[in-house]
């Protein structure tokens, strides 16, 4: 009975799937709290709010607090369902120690941590701290991953690109420090000051705090920001592609595995079910899943 309780536990807390809809309303309910509280500390750190409404702040973040704990004391409990191949133990480490565990713990010690520390401890660090449970999201959606995975899929190409940023980086802030180093000392002082300016140049921000002055320096900061436009547009096509030959990925696993299921001619309820995980798993509306089902229904047959 208890491991019942303790299978349908980590079924409610981890991203619904298929037709679980109570597990689904859990996913929604979680993810609106994470907002709620991420609001709370953001609109506490006005003032005036914080001196009016101190009280309501306090109760809710005591609330949050509550609820949060309760769910990392459930997903460490219910953890040993994670992975079959590992043990009770094992599976709870792994949750532990893993970023969504991290983060899980993180959005709860601060709360803590003010209880036995009291008034010495920094409030900015405090809310800092807590402002992190926006990552509790990634539970429910893996953008971050994906962010991650694209990342790390296009590596080689993505550290050529920032090799290349680094260069024109200290190219730059040595031809601005050559050239307005004497009009504006304060500003371009030595080459490490120079790379403030380099920086926000060759990304494109321009802040306008700091700006060349003479004629040469201009000319330097013309070609930074023509250079900041093709680096920028480098990396930023490095990770667009990788997420482009992701997408493709999913979808070629998830027309293999719709081809599997129907290799025999009918779909069972457990083919089914894996493939609604499938779909949950790579983001795939149920439309996009459909035609795709179509689709191989209409070459198969």
């Amino acid at each position: 009975m208890a491991k019942s309780y303790q299978k349908r536990t980590f079924e409610l807390l981890d991203t619904g799937k298929g037709d679980d809809k109570l597990s689904k309303i859990v996913d929604l309910l979680l993810v609106l709290l994470i907002l709620v509280s991420v609001a709370c500390v953001v609109f506490e750190s006005v003032p005036n709010l914080r001196i009016l409404y101190s009280g309501f702040f306090q109760r809710a973040e005591s609330f949050f607090v509550a609820i949060f704990s309760i769910e990392y004391l459930a997903r460490i409990w219910s953890a040993p369902f994670q992975d079959s191949k590992l043990t009770a133990t094992k599976n709870r480490l792994k949750y532990i120690f893993s970023f969504y565990g991290l983060i899980d713990f993180l959005s709860i010690f601060p709360y803590f941590l003010s209880i036995v520390i009291g008034p010495t401890l920094d409030l900015r660090v405090l809310r800092l701290v807590r402002i992190l449970r926006i990552l509790k999201i990634s539970h429910y959606n893996s953008a971050l991953q994906d962010l991650w995975e694209a990342i790390y899929d296009e590596r080689k190409s993505f550290i050529s690109a920032l090799y290349i940023f680094t260069v024109a980086l200290l190219i730059c802030a040595s031809l601005a420090y050559y050239a307005e180093s004497q009009a504006q000392p304060e500003d371009f002082s030595s080459i490490p000051q120079a790379i403030w300016w380099a920086i926000i140049s060759l990304t494109t921000v321009g802040y306008g705090d700091v700006s060349p002055i003479t004629i040469t320096g201009k000319i330097v900061g013309g070609i930074t920001s023509l250079m900041g436009v093709c680096t920028v547009a480098l990396l930023t096509g490095i990770v667009a592609n990788s997420f482009a030959a992701q997408q493709s990925r999913k979808k070629a696993v998830f027309e293999s595995a719709v081809y599997k299921a129907l290799s025999d001619g009918i779909i069972s309820t457990t083919e089914k079910a894996e493939l609604d995980r499938l779909r949950d798993q790579f983001n795939l509306t149920e439309q996009h899943a459909n035609a795709i089902f179509n689709r191989i229904m209409e070459e198969k047959f």
